[in-house]
């Protein structure tokens, strides 16, 4: 099957497509595939320089060959149906501006359109209306989708504020800022927040950027606690999209970001039904036990089921806040009742995967663990994560059905439709009692969950 994008990012490809010729045998191939004699007749060439150019185009990965039926003929076809030049080849290694560029051209014939997107996102998630003021908090990833959001905010009399925190900011604030100006900041911050209606959270690169200053980490907690307090007070409206889109031009980003935006253009009143269809299990239940293949093995009582529908709609149980798209029921375990074994492929913190995560659970809290990579980083969360770092908050199970959960960001692929995670961090947000400082969570993949 041929695939979609072929990045180009190995010099001896781009010498090896030096030549037009090369160039228009490539183009002839993504339109269909060709033996040597059908392609020596199209281009009116002998078989002998032809042979030569397929040779070159074959060594460098740059087309395959291919069978058709049971013709015993050889037949050559285009790797892909777009080749993209990585212009990183261009700089020693480094980001190229144009990738923004081209990868924005790339969405576009993918029929992606940020404009709808953002339409979608403030009438029919955030329930946007005349008058209402939104704030919104975003690195430069995101400017794409901001800048589309504030036209389409504009065009509806929605009133809207943009506090720009991209990495060399980030950076400045954690690294360079005195403990004064690091706490004007947050001030600054919540004074925003105090006038809104509406908060959208997309600041996805601060998940890369750690902070290690121990007395900064306390004003920032005492912040977040100010900023919960005005957000109860206020009854504002809080939506939070983490995902970091990539400038790497590469196969796995751009399929990635293809489906991060395919995520976002969702029929939200259909995820909320189905959202609340799955919750109808959980509700005045007691006991549920979770096994797969990796051998976990748990068992917990349900203390609260509460459902991020992705929108503010009118069902019980709603989530304070929104984590775009949506699509997860997140259950809060019963004080004491969670035990068992917790075994994955794959788990996500601080900005990294954990392979082959296993982790003893007793009482709700993490008594012993080892993981095939970053198994420090486990240690590192519970340290940081203060008195409750090593407890559980919530289990989430995903409802949403628009998410490839093979080629997405990994803080997306726990809201599709079948995962399920076990997460670190506060749930007092939602109801529950955990204040865990740090966020982090491990996934499974095709659970089996018995209701008791």
């Amino acid at each position: 099957m041929i695939e979609n994008i072929f990045v180009v990012n190995k010099l001896t490809q781009v010498k090896a497509i030096n030549s037009e010729l090369k160039l228009r045998i490539i183009n002839e191939l993504i339109s269909n595939p060709a033996t040597g004699q059908q392609l020596s007749k199209i281009f009116g060439l002998s078989k002998q320089k032809l042979h030569y150019n397929l040779k070159t185009l074959l060594n460098a990965n740059l087309i395959n060959i291919t069978n058709i039926g049971n013709n015993k003929e050889v037949y050559y076809r285009a790797k892909a149906m777009n080749y993209i030049l990585d212009f990183s080849l261009n700089n020693n290694g480094e980001k190229s501006e144009n990738n923004r560029t081209l990868i924005n051209r790339i969405l576009e014939s993918h029929n992606i359109n940020l404009a709808n997107i953002a339409a979608n996102l403030l009438v029919n998630a955030l329930k946007m209306k005349a008058k209402e003021r939104l704030l919104i908090v975003s690195g430069e990833y995101n400017l794409p989708l901001v800048k589309e959001i504030i036209l389409e905010a504009s065009k509806r009399q929605i009133e809207t504020t943009l506090l720009l925190r991209d990495k060399k900011l980030l950076e400045a604030k954690h690294n360079q800022f005195s403990l004064s100006t690091y706490s004007w900041d947050y001030e600054k911050f919540n004074r925003a927040l105090k006038m809104a209606d509406a908060y959208l959270y997309l600041n996805g690169e601060s998940r890369f950027i750690p902070l290690d200053n121990s007395e900064k980490k306390k004003i920032q907690q005492k912040a977040f606690a100010k900023s919960r307090e005005i957000i109860q007070k206020n009854n504002i409206r809080i939506a939070m999209m983490e995902g970091l889109i990539n400038d790497k031009l590469s196969e796995e980003n751009i399929l990635s970001e293809i489906n991060f935006w395919k995520s976002l253009d969702i029929d939200y009143n259909k995820l909320a039904m189905k959202t609340r269809n799955e919750s109808k299990k959980y509700l005045g239940t007691k006991t549920i036990s979770i096994q797969n293949d990796e051998g976990c093995d748990f068992v917990f009582d349900i203390h609260k089921v509460i459902c991020d529908y992705g929108s503010f709609t009118e069902f019980p149980n709603r989530c304070p806040f929104l984590l775009i798209p949506g699509g997860e029921v997140l259950l809060i375990p019963q004080e004491k009742s969670f035990n068992g074994t917790i075994t994955a492929k794959t788990g996500y913190l601080y900005g990294k995967i954990i392979q082959n995560p296993v982790l003893k659970i007793i009482d709700n809290e993490i008594v012993n663990y080892r993981a095939e990579t970053n198994a420090e980083l486990i240690s590192k969360a519970i340290s940081e994560g203060g008195s409750d770092g090593h407890k559980i908050s919530m289990i989430s199970i995903g409802t949403n059905f628009n998410i490839d959960a093979v080629n997405i960001d990994p803080l997306y692929k726990s809201k599709s439709k079948g995962i399920i995670s076990i997460r670190w961090g506060e749930n007092v947000s939602i109801g529950g009692s955990i204040k865990g400082a740090v966020e982090w969570k491990i996934q499974l993949e095709n659970p089996k969950i018995k209701i008791k």
